[in-house]
């Protein structure tokens, strides 16, 4: 069973990254390795910003728990008081759980980590983001993961590669440099020299080459294509194919 403290992610990408959570990819990483019950959401969707990410978290789960809408004060601790409440719950009555994975790095959930640990004698697995995970609750868990700024850059791999793969199955698209990197900062909501930078390095490592494309009788233009071969071939970057 999965948790996700949507705000800790969403607020601290944007603070520390500039960027914001690609929970569609993350998700698919989950599936790689475990057998997911399902994926259960918090936050305040009520704020603007935060709306915006909905559309996506659609896309990985029908479980996604408003917590701005009922209470007033301080709304983040709100959001942890629901979503420990849930685990708690879970905990109780889903004796076929045998593990969980809780995406935050809030001290506060150190209790029932341990709960879950020690009296459960089940499986937690905590995800966090370095500078903003709490030490105490690492070392409470099973196991922990931490994001750092290269996940982040992966995450920008992805964005594009998943924007290349679409383009392919669009021929009106025209894959240009610049016309990459607008769409995938424009999409995701990321600034555009994030996405330019990640893109030259991946044309650097020989994962996106140039191509010429004739757009109509001599004229051509230059864009850029995913080299799927070479990321099949690169078991370290794996992971992207599933864009495909």
């Amino acid at each position: 069973m999965v948790f996700v403290d949507y705000e800790y992610w969403f607020y601290t990408y944007k603070t520390r990254f500039s960027m914001r959570p690609d929970p569609i990819s993350w998700r698919d990483e989950l599936y790689e390795s475990y057998d997911v019950s399902d994926i259960m959401v918090f936050g305040d969707f009520t704020m603007p910003e935060m709306a915006g990410e909905l559309s996506k978290l659609r896309e990985i789960t029908s479980t996604i728990i408003e917590t701005g809408n009922t209470f007033g004060g301080r709304k983040k601790d709100m959001t942890d008081f629901v979503m420990l409440d849930y685990i708690y719950q879970c905990a109780a009555t889903r004796r076929d759980i045998g593990r969980y994975i809780i995406f935050t790095g809030d001290g506060h959930f150190q209790s029932v980590v341990r709960y879950i640990v020690q009296k459960m004698k089940r499986e937690v697995i905590v995800y966090g983001i370095r500078e903003s995970f709490s030490g105490q609750l690492r070392l409470a868990a099973t196991s922990s993961v931490e994001l750092t700024g290269e996940s982040a850059y992966v995450t920008c791999c992805r964005m594009i590669i998943r924007n290349l793969a679409y383009a392919e199955g669009d021929p009106s698209i025209i894959p240009t440099f610049n016309g990459t990197v607008d769409a995938v900062a424009r999409q995701n909501g990321i600034s555009q020299e994030r996405v330019r930078s990640a893109l030259v390095r991946l044309i650097n490592g020989g994962y996106v080459i140039h191509k010429t494309r004739e757009v109509e009788k001599g004229k051509t233009v230059k864009t850029v294509a995913a080299d799927w071969d070479r990321l099949a071939a690169e078991g370290k970057l794996g992971f992207i194919m599933a864009a495909k």
